[in-house]
């Protein structure tokens, strides 16, 4: 593997310096930069996290809800049956 990461290096290096004129200095400071970049991600591919364990999703609870007598009022007194033919006569001649 560290073969294949020195090839990689050079090809890098060399197709940036044929676009760029690089000094000697500034060749062996890519060189270097490009080479500890390719080996920190070798090293991060070849050692990845632990994942978390999978977790079965929760089942939701079914809850009987009971209505208290207050709610059962409004709901009651909440006003006119949308099939109600005077709350459908109101609604066809309201303004606005």
């Amino acid at each position: 593997m560290a073969s294949e990461i020195v090839n990689l290096t050079a090809q890098i290096v060399m197709s940036h310096a044929s676009m760029t004129e690089l000094t000697p200095a500034q060749l062996i400071h890519e060189v270097k930069e490009i080479y500890g970049l390719l080996v920190s991600l070798e090293t991060a591919v070849a050692a990845p996290e632990p994942e978390a364990e999978m977790r079965r999703p929760r089942q939701p609870r079914k809850v009987k809800m009971a209505m208290s007598e207050e709610a059962k009022s409004v709901q009651e007194t909440a006003g006119p049956v949308v099939g109600d033919p005077d709350y459908q006569d109101f609604m066809e001649h309201r303004e606005g």
